[in-house]
């Protein structure tokens, strides 16, 4: 009787295990939780919709330190989770001094060991580091971002973003950074938002040429130039200004929209195995997703590839023949490409200073690419990250005039004492003067009368704006390159 009953029981328990319900709840266990739409940014008006599944890490995830941190998820929030990250790393780190590294996101793992890195924020001179390895994006915590500002001699930045080792090679300068192998991680891809990889971004002071020498190449540079790793190559890759690369006694010259790949011994980043050969038409998938507004002088992602004017060519502000006229860009200028117009009549182009405007395609040599940046409406400069980006304060004792238009032959609507913070809006066409609103009130202020670490140049163009009475030089944009930090006379 005992051993019946038994059985009954066990026999009631496998039915209830196979049940509808129990079915249920165990592939509600095992299945990939719901699709979402990530919504991620591009030039263009309208958002584009990318649509991915990814499995969720449980809440708690176990740090290096030992401590279980709780963090927000990737997944459907993705895009948003990084911009926040973003922006709390240039807070932590923006305009910081020469000679340092600032660990904006994840701590990174230096040799030797340096546990000021676990402070966000915190400044290492980078003469006591030889090796730096940055972590990979995780699944709620964020990713490495960390810059490097070399000596002033130097003159040139670093920024190393996601999964990235690089390692001091001994120079004749002691511990300068002058000369570093680099060595990139894919990084996960489960966020369509994030890098594809871990890169590394070299940008000299505005107008002024750098040379560094990175994976046994020679690098100058007067620009902006990414480099990464993938198995056995390294891609060196042009998105801003003239890079030339050398190697073997062969160089390479390397124009925006273009990249180099140079062949090594698997893992050995010291020296390529081969010369520096044509370069070609740069992978726009490789980089379409770095987060330029953290660069220290933001930059659009330009299209593979470059355009060229055969004679004399307007530049206007939209796509359209009736638009206004910005330039009359003389013949022989190479141009970056950033985007095409939806009936592909319009190359929206970027000048060697940095402006940018649209030129009829047909009046244009080109050698092109496939362009993955389709729109209609010009699409706002990249700012930098964080609460700093569009602000500045009077620095000027007896206080800061602001006129009704950019130039002092406009008539002054009112002074704004020293110390008080303006938010900036817009850039003159002709002179160094910004739009700014204050307490309510919008007005035109000389730049020299600012403090402020907005990257100017990324500032729209207000084209509404009066001639000045008298007449006005030729517009120029030199004054920092656009750059107002910490001086209008310098920059980065």
């Amino acid at each position: 009787m005992k051993a019946r009953f038994f059985w009954a029981l066990l026999v009631l328990a496998l039915c209830t295990a196979c049940s509808p319900a129990g079915l249920a709840r165990q592939g509600a266990a095992d299945s990939l939780p719901s699709t979402a739409d990530i919504v991620y940014v591009t030039p263009t008006a309208l958002r584009t919709l990318v649509p991915t599944a990814a499995r969720h890490q449980p809440t708690a995830t176990v740090v290096e330190s030992g401590q279980v941190e709780s963090a927000p998820e990737l997944g459907a929030n993705c895009e948003a989770i990084l911009e926040q990250l973003y922006a709390e790393a240039s807070d932590r780190c923006l305009a910081g001094p020469s000679g340092y590294f600032c660990s904006g996101g994840l701590p990174p793992i230096a040799e030797p060991q340096n546990d000021a890195f676990n402070t966000p924020g915190a400044l290492v001179e980078a003469a006591r580091v030889d090796s730096l390895r940055n972590p990979a994006l995780a699944d709620r915590q964020g990713m490495g971002i960390v810059w490097l500002r070399l000596e002033d001699d130097l003159r040139i930045n670093a920024l190393l973003i996601g999964d990235l080792r690089i390692r001091r090679v001994a120079s004749p300068a002691g511990n300068s950074w002058r000369a570093f192998t680099v060595e990139s991680g894919v990084m996960p891809f489960d966020c369509a938002s994030a890098p594809a990889t871990g890169a590394l971004v070299l940008q000299s002071f505005y107008g002024q040429g750098a040379r560094l020498t990175i994976n046994g190449v020679t690098a100058d540079i007067n620009g902006t130039l990414i480099v990464l790793t993938q198995s056995d190559r390294t891609q060196f890759i042009a998105v801003e200004g003239q890079i030339r690369l050398g190697a073997f006694g062969q160089l390479a010259a390397l124009g925006v929209g273009q990249q180099l790949d140079l062949r090594y011994e698997q893992g050995d980043w010291r020296k390529p195995l081969q010369m520096p050969g044509a370069p070609k038409l740069l992978e726009y998938e490789l980089i379409e997703h770095l987060p330029v507004r953290l660069f220290e002088r933001p930059v659009p992602i330009p299209q593979p590839g470059y355009a060229q004017t055969q004679g004399n060519v307007n530049m206007r502000a939209a796509p359209d023949i009736s638009a206004r006229l910005l330039y009359q860009v003389p013949a022989g200028e190479t141009m970056s490409v950033l985007g095409i117009s939806s009936n592909r009549e319009w190359l929206h182009i970027r000048l060697g200073n940095g402006e940018t405007g649209w030129m009829s395609a047909e009046l244009l040599a080109r050698a092109l690419g496939e362009i993955n940046q389709v729109y209609d409406q010009t699409p706002e400069p990249p700012q930098r990250f964080g609460a700093h980006a569009q602000l500045a304060s009077v620095n000027v004792p007896a206080g800061g005039n602001l006129r009704e238009a950019p130039d002092t032959a406009f008539r002054v609507k009112r002074t704004l004492p020293y110390g008080m913070q303006t938010n900036l809006l817009a850039r003159s066409p002709y002179s160094p003067w910004v739009k700014v609103r204050a307490e309510g009130v919008t007005g035109w202020m000389a730049l020299f009368t600012l403090e402020t670490k907005s990257v100017i140049s990324s500032l729209p163009i207000d084209y509404s704006v009066p001639l000045p009475p008298r007449a006005t030089p030729t517009p120029s944009f030199s004054y920092g390159g656009g750059h107002a930090y910490p001086n209008p006379e310098g920059g980065y």
